[in-house]
């Protein structure tokens, strides 16, 4: 094989230079595949499920097989490999992952005790480094040298070895000694389960002026620090809770340092590609993506994952009546709050959805003068499934507010007692009459005595009212409860 130079740069002072040769004469190396040759099952908090498609000339008897360039957080207790099609089988007699790879630190290490060379750039200007000859002492706080019968402490120039150390491979590697009945070229099918490919869906929601209609756009986050770069694969997705077992111990890379705008409220006048249609299997739905993707190592990118241009959402206001109300001390501070602002997707045909939407955040935007978006609130939605609903909590609206009063309280015993409650709503909009929902937590064993406006039973211990309020006006919800505890 021929040899090549690398340098390595960072860590211990000094850059590194190494003459690579054949790794062992008795490995056949089985290089990864060339386009397509990748497929990629990434699920959002699982593993990731690696197919790779490699060829190799085996010769007859028991040979070891070397797979370069798999992940560092690869999974070698779940890899699988076989022969595709119906050509001749092998036998899979053990198994290793040797992911211990080239660092300075490690090469010095290994190192200990032998002797390397050193290039100093002591020389005048265009004058070549010399080398001289360096004894490893140790490297255990520092950089231990014997250089011409004299201690150095840390290295004084370029680090250069003849060969990488024993045991000791240019990138992770799977070892596989393997036992063939005939000699030939073989396809062989390598599968394994790998930590450090993670996927998110993000959602940008664009409101039309109503704020009643929009345009639903999904893309999926796909984040890569498996220590990897995987070139033109076949990318799925799946969504969905996959148990992973106790013993599945996934290395977790350094985050990603090429991070994307995740802020997607312009993605409605953007043309998007046609994206994926879900499949269903075992509880978990799975997104193909049509093209090939390429993923590098500290990446992260997007790829289109849903869009329906013309949906249906219901704006609601929400104001809680004020729990600490129905069962207290006689002394109870009136006060003003805003009305919470909710806006209801509903995923079916008829609201324009109807299709699996997977966990993600939605964020909401509405075009203002001018036609720029303006953002109006985020909200995380589970994974949410054909005739499913999402409430957005958007935040608080700064025209709707409630003033909350207790204009009276009995105890009429020490468990029972009876209170009379005003909530006047004010809605400040000029252009349009708002909704408002006053939600009530009623505790122990309640009747509701009087009521200005019927409510609705949501829970044994949760009441809400339904109050319209006009433009530019108020209205008022009254009731009384008595309450036994």
């Amino acid at each position: 094989m021929v040899s090549r130079m690398l340098s390595v740069v960072g860590g211990l002072a000094g850059a590194l230079f190494l003459s690579v040769g054949a790794q062992a004469a008795e490995d056949i190396v089985v290089p990864p595949g060339g386009p397509g040759s990748v497929a990629l099952i990434i699920h959002g908090g699982a593993a990731t499920t690696v197919h790779e498609s490699r060829s190799a000339t085996l010769p007859a008897g028991e040979s070891v097989l070397a797979f370069p360039d798999v992940p560092m957080a690869a999974d070698a207790a779940s890899v699988r490999l076989g022969v595709a099609g119906d050509g001749p089988g092998l036998m899979v007699l053990d198994r290793a992952l040797a992911a211990d790879v080239p660092s300075r630190r490690r090469l010095l290490e290994l190192s200990v005790g032998e002797d390397v060379g050193v290039l100093i750039h002591d020389q005048g200007e265009g004058e070549p480094p010399r080398r001289v000859t360096a004894t490893v002492l140790s490297v255990a706080e520092d950089v231990i040298l014997e250089i011409d019968g004299a201690i150095r402490v840390g290295l004084p120039g370029d680090l250069v070895l003849d060969a990488l150390p024993p045991g000791l491979r240019a990138t992770p590697t799977l070892l596989a000694t393997v036992e063939v009945g005939k000699a030939g070229e073989r396809d062989l099918t390598l599968s394994y389960l790998t930590g450090g490919l993670t996927w998110a869906a993000d959602y940008g929601l664009d409101l039309g002026a109503t704020g009643e209609v929009g345009e639903l756009t999904g893309w999926a986050t796909i984040s890569n620090t498996s220590g990897r770069t995987f070139r033109d694969a076949r990318l799925t997705l799946a969504a969905g809770q996959v148990a992973v077992a106790q013993n599945d111990d996934f290395i977790v890379m350094p985050e990603a340092t090429i991070m994307m705008e995740r802020a997607l409220g312009a993605a409605a006048s953007v043309a998007m590609p046609a994206p994926p249609v879900a499949e269903a299997q075992g509880g978990v739905q799975f997104y193909p993506i049509a093209r090939p993707v390429t993923l590098a190592h500290r990446q992260t990118l997007q790829v289109a994952l849903a869009n329906r241009p013309d949906i249906t959402v219901t704006p609601r206001y929400v104001v809680p009546a004020g729990h600490h109300a129905h069962f207290a001390s006689p002394r109870v501070e009136d006060d003003t709050v805003n009305a919470a602002r909710h806006l209801i997707l509903a995923n079916t045909e008829e609201a324009g959805l109807g299709l699996p939407l997977p966990a993600g955040v939605v964020r909401v935007w509405q075009p203002g003068p001018g036609g720029l978006p303006r953002f109006l609130g985020a909200d995380r939605i589970d994974h949410l499934a054909v005739g499913g609903e999402a409430d957005l909590a958007l935040g608080t609206d700064f025209d709707v507010t409630a003033e909350r009063r207790r204009t009276d309280f009995r105890r009429i015993s020490e468990r029972v007692t009876e209170s009379e409650h005003e909530i006047t709503l004010r809605n400040a909009k000029s252009d349009r009459p708002v909704s408002v929902e006053v939600d009530a937590v009623l505790p122990g064993d309640w009747t509701l005595l009087s009521e200005s406006t019927p409510h609705r039973k949501e829970t044994a211990e949760r009441v809400v009212w339904t109050v319209e309020v006009p433009a530019d006006g108020e209205a008022t919800l009254r009731y009384a409860v008595r309450t036994r505890l």
